[in-house]
């Protein structure tokens, strides 16, 4: 034997008891790790991670691999004729707006357009309305109507906006351009002054539509993948990841909410839970992991518990939770328990939208004790089918707060508009509706959504000291002995009268009896606050205010706004300003990674998707 065969003989045997050594090292790493040994050994990677470099577990949302779409305000806009002005309307001057509109009459085929637009009675109007995030064909939303610059028109008052077509309206490369049909609009005119008072006279020259737009489009929701995920697979997946967590419901058949249109788009539909509250839908979405084993999510839901029962990061871990679905309700069962309101409520509000009977009662006593809870906890509420709900809402209609009361009935009336609770009594132009609350009288009129008269309580009497007018048409005269003489003269038509009792509902009737409408009984109660002939308190237009905030800790006075944006049920977007709007936009959908979702929507990204984004 030689020695070369000896030398290597020794030198193999070295080499296997090395082998054997770093075997018997690396078995357990292995068998703890999951994975085999062979996948240890080889390569500069697997060697690290030997030594401990074990690789990052990066958990990823559908937030991270996606962008969020079709959650902004829809502005449509178009140029009207309004009609029935009483002689205070006047003739468009030469111009864009009047010949746009005479090429529109054209196309409803009416006769004489340019006459039409010359008498007094009629004036040219600009409507603009804003279509929410989510809607459907068919839906109903409010109409802003405004006098153009130069317009000698002297007021809007009793006029009613003849059909008119809306469009989004875009300015490229200085020339406008406008889109299909996007919604119809046409409704009687209530003038800003019957609201506001007529200190300013452009109060006159604006006004509203209340529900008199409608929607002839569906904005569906929409996830735009990142452009560094973008493949068939990876929207199979976020589908499939939000499906597992969303289902509807029609009859017999379930179906998922997502579903993958290419390899970069994903359409959504809106869960029958979240209808009033679609920024929220969209933040739980945001927070759903995609592909998480059983395993994994378990132990990420002992890490949310920690955080859900801290205040300061107790909104986070509630969205996380509630992306999970049921599974994480006993999780969440456990921070209403907590002492801590911001606890409760965070907490409560998910389990809520989880369809959970518990979360009702947590919440009717927190929109009743803390006001920058109030809108959320109703909207939560409303949507809730459980009975318990009903009974929160229901008893919050009992309130002392008119903030609370009122919000109980719209949240009564989104969840089920035929009951006999907020149905109401149908007039022309209007619905009166009355709550028989124990609590302080109150009647709350209407500036958004629906033409509408709330009265709480009973007992609310009109005895007026001198004559009230109702609008310039109607007065109303005390005849003593609890009987009121309304009266109606109007040029060219014959007087109009009704006897009625003190009782306000009477007197809604009588108005209604000689010709008025909405406007003129908002008249009537300013009046008679003003004469203090009423027997009630009489509020217009309440509704959210996102300065609310929680004092989180009454010793150090550190006060904090609730984190999720304002739902839509209670949000009037005629009420703000585009900044304000901008801003409000801008945190509708929170996000863990605001500088990756900024750097997919500069310009050269939507350059890129101009040709596969989908029109809404």
């Amino acid at each position: 034997m030689s020695f070369h065969y000896i030398s290597s003989q020794c030198t193999l045997s070295k080499r296997i008891q090395q082998f054997v050594i770093l075997v018997a090292c690396t078995a357990p790493i292995a068998l703890f790790s999951g994975c085999s040994l062979a996948d240890k050994i080889p390569g500069r990677t697997q060697l690290q991670n030997l030594i401990g470099e074990s690789p990052k577990n990066t958990v990823l949302t559908v937030g991270d691999l996606s962008v969020a779409i079709g959650m902004n305000y829809l502005k449509v806009e178009s140029i009207g004729l309004a009609n029935s002005l009483n002689n205070s309307g006047s003739a468009p001057p030469t111009g864009i707006h009047r010949s746009l509109l005479i090429d529109e009459m054209l196309t409803h085929e009416v006769e004489n357009p340019s006459q039409l637009l010359d008498s007094s009675n009629t004036s040219l109007v600009l409507a603009r309305g804003y279509l929410p995030p989510g809607v459907r064909k068919g839906d109903h939303f409010d109409i802003e109507v405004r006098l153009p610059a130069h317009s000698n028109t002297t007021s809007l008052r009793d006029g009613w906006l003849l059909r008119s077509r809306m469009r989004e309206i875009a300015v490229l490369n200085q020339a406008v351009h406008s889109g299909h049909v996007a919604a119809l609009a046409d409704g009687p005119i209530l003038v800003r002054s019957i609201f506001r008072g007529n200190d300013d006279s452009n109060n006159q020259h604006t006004g509203l539509i209340l529900g008199g737009g409608i929607s002839q489009m569906d904005r569906p929701l929409g996830l735009v993948v990142k452009s560094k995920h973008a493949s068939v697979r990876t929207s199979t997946r976020i589908s499939s990841s939000i499906n597992k967590r969303f289902l509807q419901y029609h009859q017999r058949d379930k179906y998922g909410v997502a579903s993958a249109q290419r390899d970069n788009y994903i359409e959504l539909s809106v869960h029958a839970s979240y209808r009033n509250n679609v920024s929220r839908y969209m933040n739980v979405i945001n927070r759903i992991v995609v592909g998480e084993s059983v395993a994994d999510q378990r132990e990420r839901m002992e890490l949310l518990l920690s955080k859900l029962l801290e205040p300061t990061s107790s909104a986070e871990a509630a969205l996380q939770l509630e992306g999970i679905g049921k599974d994480a309700t006993s999780i969440l069962q456990i921070g209403i328990q907590s002492s801590d309101p911001e606890v409760q409520f965070y907490s409560a509000e998910a389990l809520a939208y989880l369809g959970e009977s518990a979360a009702a009662p947590v919440l009717t006593v927190l929109a009743e004790t803390h006001m920058a809870f109030r809108w959320h906890a109703l909207t939560a509420l409303a949507g809730m089918d459980h009975v318990s709900a009903l009974d929160g809402i229901t008893e919050l209609m009992e309130s002392d707060s008119a903030e609370t009361r009122y919000g109980a009935f719209t949240a009564l009336w989104k969840r089920n508009p035929g009951s006999p609770l907020v149905s109401g009594m149908h007039y022309p132009g209007f619905t009166y509706h009355h709550v028989a609350s124990t609590a302080s009288p109150m009647i709350h009129v209407s500036m958004a959504n629906r033409a509408e008269i709330v009265v709480f309580g009973n007992g609310i009497t009109l005895t007026p000291r001198n004559l009230i007018y109702a609008g310039k048409h109607i007065l109303i005269k005390n005849e003593g002995g609890g009987k009121l003489q309304i009266s109606c003269f109007t040029a060219g038509k014959p007087d109009r009268f009704a006897t009625t009792t003190t009782n306000f509902e009477d007197v809604v009737r009588g108005i209604a009896k000689v010709g008025g409408g909405y406007s003129e009984l908002v008249d009537c109660l300013q009046a008679a606050r003003n004469q203090n002939a009423i027997n009630a308190r009489i509020l217009i237009g309440v509704r959210p205010r996102p300065v609310w905030s929680y004092n989180r800790n009454a010793a150090n006075s550190s006060d904090i706004t609730v984190s999720n944006p304002m739902p839509e049920m209670f949000f009037n977007r005629l009420g703000e300003s585009e900044s304000t709007t901008q801003d409000r936009n801008s945190q509708r959908v929170q996000t863990d990674n605001d500088s990756d979702v900024r750097s997919q929507a500069d310009s050269s990204f939507w350059e890129k998707s101009k040709s596969w984004l989908p029109t809404f």
